[in-house]
């Protein structure tokens, strides 16, 4: 049977070494996923054993090379669904995932068009959040919410992710000005309840695998547990950074562009 929704591998040529480990942990935690795949590249192609994954290939040959909404924009226009759930090349899954729980959602929006989107991780948006009414197992991300707009895992009706996309922003440009563009849109953004007593997050993954270009050290017992050989001294380890020169350094990069900035508060 045809699914509503498709997989969609948000990544950059790039990050090629982090395909063959995504999809060996994406096809041993989620068996049971019948849904199409795309792996959104930008000139590769890749092929995995046993799954439909296709490759965007959204970078023209003699153009500039796109901006990561650009891609992301291409590729979504190659989605023959109403409905995409949204995947990032390190978000590599270490428990199983709860298929009853992610159709039962996929369900709800497909029943339910005034339903934009809906959260399927404990990471993702972090509140503050109401009860739904409707229905017990899902809460609502208030129209304030911090992170509002997150690349985190989750299904989206494709027209909504579309609207929220601006061709020059970044991931992380995204993210935020996207969240402020969501506060002024009276829409219904949902997502699961995670904790134990609702069986936690129906995808589970450390937050991300990779920051800055280089490997999380948490990544590395995932991997090994799961007998994936990694060489860790390509890209080397993320050292954290203090909090507060996190945030200075996100200041500075929002400050850049003071005029873009404005224009999105406007």
């Amino acid at each position: 049977m045809k699914q509503p929704y498709t997989i969609l591998v948000n990544t950059s040529d790039g990050f090629d070494d982090c395909w063959g480990p995504f999809f060996t942990l994406f096809k041993r935690y989620w068996p049971a996923c019948d849904a199409p795949i795309l792996l959104n590249t930008e000139r590769k192609s890749a092929q995995f054993a046993d799954l439909p994954v296709h490759c965007t290939k959204v970078q023209g040959e003699n153009e500039e090379r796109l901006t990561w909404s650009e891609c992301l924009l291409r590729a979504l226009d190659q989605v023959q669904t109403p409905l995409v759930m949204y995947f990032q090349e390190d978000y590599f899954l270490d428990k199983p995932a709860d298929d009853e729980r992610i159709r039962k959602a996929i369900a709800y929006m497909l029943e339910h068009p005034e339903v934009k989107h809906i959260g399927l991780t404990r990471h993702g948006s972090l509140g503050p959040y109401e009860p739904y009414a409707p229905v017990p197992w899902l809460q609502k991300i208030r129209q304030n919410a911090r992170y509002r707009i997150s690349t985190q895992a989750g299904i989206w009706r494709v027209e909504t992710l579309r609207s929220y996309l601006r061709s020059e922003e970044s991931g992380w440009m995204f993210e935020i000005y996207g969240t402020w563009r969501a506060h002024r849109r009276d829409e219904t953004f949902l997502c699961l309840k995670t904790d134990q007593a609702n069986s936690g997050p129906a995808l589970d993954y450390l937050h991300t695998g990779i920051i800055k270009g280089k490997w999380l050290r948490g990544i590395k017992p995932v991997f090994e547990a799961n007998g994936i050989e990694v060489d860790y001294a390509k890209r080397g380890f993320y050292e954290p950074k203090p909090y507060l020169l996190h945030k200075l350094e996100l200041a500075r990069k929002l400050l850049e562009r003071p005029g873009y900035m404005l224009k999105q508060l406007i």
